[in-house]
């Protein structure tokens, strides 16, 4: 085993607090990452947008085509439904490059297109005022014939346009070109850096005429954050609010009482003096170990107080006897000593190692008191009749059961008797009742009794009256010491004749 173990690194309550606030701190920040997923959101919108603005460009389209080709108008017919969902995703693999520049146009345009050409691209000026959004409307051979932009050029090598071209509504994203450099606060959207293109086909009948095609960057978060930034400011300030809140708990119920009651151990251990009881617990559980920790550390003061008492008592009873067995084998050395004062000094000295063996007894019972278990339940009838004595002992209440180990009662019982029966008791009396918070067993005897000058003392380790006829004044202490170990009290009780006293456990 090596000689110095080494300590274990643990955090103090401060930074497990300090670890907590921060990590409530961090929960608003980590919401940000939530902001892809809105964002997300965003350009799924702003696709189903376009394709709900496409399907309406793309049946003006087909109409005004119609008008301009002088094609006879359709009959009424129901309606087949043909829905639209959104498509696109945020994922890096379907995200395509740039458009490609326009081309210059190789077909000229056709004079009906010509002639809806201006109303289309006055459709488109006036939508794009409000949406914001690229409008282009293309002929069946991929020409820009009216829109916001691009007219006259050419758009059939793009890829989404030349699907279109065959029949396929397409929505893709592509990466934005942005024209400057870009805010950083911006990268956190990811819907800022592309832009949504749709195209649609426009059919006369069953002849495809024509391509929708629309543009529009995604509406990125943080103009939404900014048009909420009042709301965003208040739940910002409760977060820090709830964080101050959830600290000052902390310290008040957990951190203050625990760094009081650490001084106040450290205080107890360094001056000895009684536990006194903190100003503030904080929780029932602190509450319930200081009070545990007071019980101990009482406890532990009188042991170490009794201790100091019986070393000291114990070195003054030994040193009689053994002064005197000391001088007695000095004196049978002298070879002219008769037998008769050689008999004395052997009954002398038989006396006082009687009395030495009787000392040593009580120190044995006396330090055994802590190893009792301090729990545990017994019958006073099974226990008593385990006591043997001389006198007649006599039982009231045989079948209840007291809160004390069987042990325990035992001792108590054997030195009450046998206490009884030093001084001069022919009958002891044992009661046990049980009440409504408490237990008890009174135990009396016909004695001598317990003179009022020293009613005070019994229980006082190595008080005795009848220190010339070999009394240690250790009975009643160890009776004192059992009767609290197992968490009871005693008190010497006024009795008519004798001495009476009573053991009561709470219950």
């Amino acid at each position: 085993m090596p000689d110095r173990v080494r300590r274990k690194w643990r955090p103090g309550l401060w930074v497990v607090i300090l670890l907590v606030l921060g990590l409530v701190l961090c929960l608003p920040f980590a919401g940000l990452l939530l902001f892809r997923f809105y964002a997300n959101q965003l350009v799924q919108q702003t696709e189903e947008s376009l394709l709900m603005q496409a399907s309406v460009l793309a049946a003006t389209y087909e109409q005004v085509y119609r008008v301009a080709s002088d094609l006879p108008e359709l009959a009424d017919a129901p309606i087949g439904f043909a829905p639209l969902f959104p498509s696109v995703t945020m994922n890096p693999q379907a995200i395509l490059s740039p458009r490609p520049d326009p081309l210059p146009a190789t077909e000229a345009i056709g004079p009906a297109y010509a002639q809806i050409a201006p109303l289309l691209s006055r459709i488109a000026d006036n939508a794009q005022e409000q949406t914001l959004a690229g409008y282009r409307f293309i002929d069946r051979f991929g020409t820009v014939i009216a829109g916001s932009a691009e007219v006259g050029t050419y758009l059939g090598h793009v890829q989404e346009v030349a699907l279109a071209l065959n029949g396929e509504t397409v929505s893709v994203p592509r990466t934005r070109v942005r024209q400057g450099r870009e805010r950083a606060i911006y990268a956190l959207s990811q819907g800022s850096r592309v832009r949504i293109f749709v195209a649609m086909p426009v059919f006369v009948e069953e002849d495809l005429i024509g391509v929708v095609y629309l543009s529009r960057t995604p509406n990125h978060i943080f103009r939404f954050l900014y048009s909420e930034r009042l709301n965003l400011f208040g739940a910002a300030l409760f977060v820090l609010i709830s964080t101050g809140l959830i600290g000052f708990v902390f310290w008040r119920f957990i951190s203050r009482p625990l760094h009081a009651l650490i001084a106040r151990t450290e205080t107890f251990g360094a001056t000895n003096a009684e536990w006194d009881p903190l100003e503030h617990y904080g929780t029932r559980e602190i509450e319930t170990l200081a009070q545990s920790f007071g019980t101990l550390a009482n406890r532990l003061q009188r042991q170490q107080t009794s201790l100091k008492t019986y070393t000291a008592h114990v070195s003054h009873e030994m040193k009689s006897p053994l002064t005197s067995i000391k001088g007695a084998a000095e004196l049978m050395q002298d070879a002219d000593m008769s037998p008769e004062q050689r008999a004395v000094f052997l009954d002398n000295i038989g006396r006082d190692s009687a009395r030495m063996e009787h000392l040593l007894a009580r120190m044995r019972e006396y330090s055994a008191v802590g190893q009792l278990p301090a729990a545990g339940t017994c019958r006073v009838s099974a226990v008593l009749a385990a006591v043997e004595s001389p006198l007649d002992v006599r039982l009231t209440g045989a079948d209840e059961t007291l809160p004390i180990s069987a042990e325990a009662l035992t001792i108590i019982l054997h030195h009450l008797v046998e206490n009884a029966a030093a001084h001069g008791a022919t009958r002891v009396d044992v009661r046990a009742g049980k009440g409504e918070d408490e237990a008890w067993i009174t135990v009396s005897d016909n004695g001598s009794g317990v003179s009022a000058g020293n009613r005070d003392r019994i229980f006082e380790p190595f008080f005795t009256s009848r220190r010339a006829e070999g009394g240690t004044g250790m009975g009643l202490s160890i009776v004192r010491s059992v009767v609290e170990q197992s968490g009871g009290t005693i008190a010497l009780v006024d009795a008519g004749q004798g001495a009476a006293f009573r053991i009561a456990f709470a219950v």
